[in-house]
């Protein structure tokens, strides 16, 4: 939870000290005067005369020889003496006068205090106001912090309120204070601004967090225990517990858009240059408002959509998939699983899975939908069903047709959306709950995919297990899986909410919904794995495993895009992929068999595409124009223990020069979805030098190189002189 920290909060504790500091150099001054009063000569206050010298300072200012010699020059040393000791007097006068310029400073120094102390006395009492209101909101909002931390709502709330009521007391002190004449000064004016607009931000997030903290101790009362498990909560109770959040979500957006007028508010204060004695102040707000913003974004979204995925106030139907990611296909892996998931009122009403094979076979009699062109070709089928209807990279028009089929395929029940998650995330929830045994069987984080791989490809039929059972043992885990998450206590709950955003943001876990405002906020949070739209440059490559068993478990691509300006001002790209097949001839990995297709900007124009160092025909390249990208797609086979390489070669459209023409070159690199990790390597060079660039990249002269792991979607940036 995000805490305000004392000095961000409070500056009048600030102006009260500096009032003391000038207090004290009022007093250091005036000691500093008496001991000059010594210094000062007798007769300070008669014209100030040299010693008299035959050659004395005008005669020697007037003289109309050069290097202020006399006429006749020096008539004997004892002359040359007293010459030297007229310059030097010159010289020292500055020396001299020292010890009264210093005086007229301190005076003046003096005066200055005096005035604002004389100003600033008035409001005296009003400072240490301030000064009272500022610290009790400060160890207000301390205790409410630690109460956050225990999870004790209620109490946060009323100390939440009472620090907010304190920091708007210290605010109006100030402006009282502000009306004293030393503040006319536009400096100082807007040094005390700066005050206020701290005051008052730490005003804000102390109201927001307790709107929040409302909510909480709500839902405390509610519920009673943090301890207990949600499914040791009654019906009733889960019902009120989503209605609360249902209702919360006006007090929520108020509270968020509290915290981006701090943001706001923030920004101002360091457009007003404020002194440095504000940046305790300043700089941890600038550290932790941004986050604290964002998180209570989240916490909005979640107070959206969570009632509404949960079945409130009406019951949701979800379509399930779970898509194997060690045999890719462009949306996260080929579903082997599908299911039905009845949620009314944060309760599981209906749990069914089932083998895709058993779904489609029937449909095999009557089904007549022709096959994309490249499954025809290459995986020697004619039509298209169900198991394979996550044919393109963007999730949303995947989960679209999955629905399509689904209905298609003679079932009539409604469906809210789809929910599509890969082994990688049962994985990691595994980690989390511990071993589960299922059918004799152990699985752990370690050793699931394994496990569960091979006991339906062979283990069942050792077992005598029928065919079109097979799959039966993923609905056994599933369900042990969601027994032990309702029992589990709901202050363990954090681990689990780490799992599942992590799961959302690398795409291992996706959501559609059919409403069109769940589905926009789902796309605004990056859970859809939607096809970004983008104004620049983009790079999206996107694997379909094809009749390549599961050889994705071996795979390791790296993906190296180069970029170069050609001589007539155009942008040439080159994205060159190694893919490295570490597997061998098994019953689980084979040569990797692949239609690969790059996502680039919208009218790029496709130079050459080389496969394994041979260039390939235009006839062998399908282009396409979706989801407002260009897409060149090839297919290609890496056998066991090898490197193949597959160069796509092309000019980037007017649009991405523009960009780097006003000075800004963007990249966004979306990761497909489902698979676990990418290498990814840029060369980019531009015709301008390199001004700025983000962290980890290096830069020279008009050069820039940058290489990562990528795990989700990532943006980079580089500014140009």
């Amino acid at each position: 939870m995000f805490i305000v920290p004392y000095n961000a909060a409070f500056p009048a504790v600030i102006i009260f000290d500096i009032m003391l500091i000038v207090e004290q150099l009022f007093s250091l001054l005036g000691l500093l005067a008496i001991n000059y009063l010594h210094l000062l000569p007798q007769n300070w206050l008669k014209s100030y005369t040299l010693h008299t010298t035959p050659y004395n300072l005008t005669n020697v200012m007037f003289s109309r020889k050069q290097n202020f010699l006399p006429q006749g020059g020096w008539n004997n040393q004892n002359e040359r003496d007293h010459a030297s000791s007229a310059v030097w007097q010159v010289i020292l006068i500055p020396l001299k006068l020292l010890p009264y310029f210093i005086l007229l400073i301190l005076l003046f120094a003096i005066f200055i205090g005096v005035f604002a102390a004389i100003s600033i006395a008035p409001y005296y009492a009003h400072f240490q106001a301030v000064y009272a209101n500022s610290h009790e909101g400060l160890a207000r909002i301390e205790s409410a912090q630690k109460l956050i931390s225990e999870q004790k709502f209620s109490l946060a709330a009323i100390e939440l309120k009472a620090g907010g009521e304190k920091l708007s007391n210290a605010g109006a002190g100030l402006a009282i204070v502000g009306v004293a004449p030393i503040f006319k000064n536009n400096l100082l004016n807007n040094q005390l601004t700066v005050a206020k607009d701290i005051v008052e931000i730490g005003e804000i997030i102390a109201h927001s967090l307790g709107h929040i903290a409302e909510v909480g101790a709500e839902i405390e009362a509610t519920l009673k225990s943090d301890k207990i498990s949600w499914l040791l909560i009654s019906a009733e109770k889960k019902q009120q517990v989503m209605q609360i959040l249902y209702n919360a979500v006006e007090d929520l957006e108020a509270a968020q858009a509290n915290f981006h007028l701090a943001s706001e508010k923030l920004l101002a204060i360091n457009k007003k240059q404020p002194l440095f004695i504000f940046n305790k102040a300043v700089n941890p707000l600038q550290e932790k408002l941004p986050k604290a913003t964002k998180a209570l974004d989240q916490l909005v979204i979640a107070a959206k959509l969570l009632p509404a995925f949960a079945g409130y106030p009406e019951e949701k139907n979800y379509l399930f998939l779970l898509e194997n990611n060690r045999e890719l296909r462009p949306a996260g892996g080929f579903i082997g699983t599908y299911g039905i998931l009845k949620i009314k009122n944060a309760e599981l009403a209906k749990f069914f899975v089932d083998n895709t094979y058993n779904f489609d076979k029937p449909a095999e009699k009557y089904l007549k939908v022709a096959a994309p062109e490249p499954m025809k070709k290459y995986l020697k089928q004619e039509w298209w069903f169900f198991r394979d209807s996550n044919w393109w990279p963007d999730f949303p028009a995947s989960a679209k047709k999955a629905e399509e089929f689904y209905h298609w395929q003679g079932e009539k029940e409604n469906l809210d959306g789809v929910i599509a998650m890969t082994p990688t995330v049962i994985e990691a929830v595994l980690g989390e709950l511990g071993e589960m045994t299922v059918a004799g069987l152990k699985f752990n984080q370690d050793n699931f995919w394994e496990q569960l791989q091979y006991q339906v490809e062979y283990g069942y039929y050792k077992q005598g297990i029928p065919t079109e059972k097979r799959k039966d043992i993923v609905g056994e885990l599933g369900k042990l899986i969601l027994t032990k998450l309702y029992f589990l206590p709901m202050n363990e709950w954090g681990g689990l909410y780490d799992i599942m955003s992590k799961a959302v943001k690398e795409k291992q876990l996706m959501l559609y919904f059919n409403d069109n405002e769940f589905e926009q906020l789902a796309k605004d949070n990056s859970w859809a794995g939607e096809v970004k739209s983008f104004d620049g440059d983009y790079l999206l490559l996107a694997d379909a495993n094809l009749a390549a068993l599961k050889t994705d478990s071996v795979m390791e691509r790296t993906i190296k895009y180069k970029l170069t300006p050609s001589a007539d001002g155009s942008l040439i790209a080159e994205a060159k992929v190694d893919y490295q097949n570490l597997g061998d001839f098994s019953w689980k990995t084979t040569r990797y068999r692949s239609y690969s297709r790059l996502y680039v900007p919208l009218n790029s124009e496709l130079i050459s595409v080389e496969i394994g160092g041979k260039k390939v025909e235009a006839a062998g390249i399908d282009v396409y124009q979706e989801f407002g990208k260009t897409a060149f797609g090839v297919f290609f086979e890496v056998e066991p223990r090898t490197v193949k390489s597959v160069i796509w070669k092309y000019k980037l459209p007017p649009l991405v020069k523009a960009r780097i023409d006003a000075d800004e070159y963007q990249l966004l690199v979306q990761k497909q979805p489902g698979l676990i990790d990418l290498n990814l390597q840029l060369d980019l060079s531009f015709n301008k030098k390199v001004r700025h660039i983000g962290a980890g990249a290096m830069a020279a002269k008009n050069n820039v190189k940058h290489a990562e792991v990528l795990r989700q979607d990532q943006i980079f940036t580089v500014w140009l002189e």
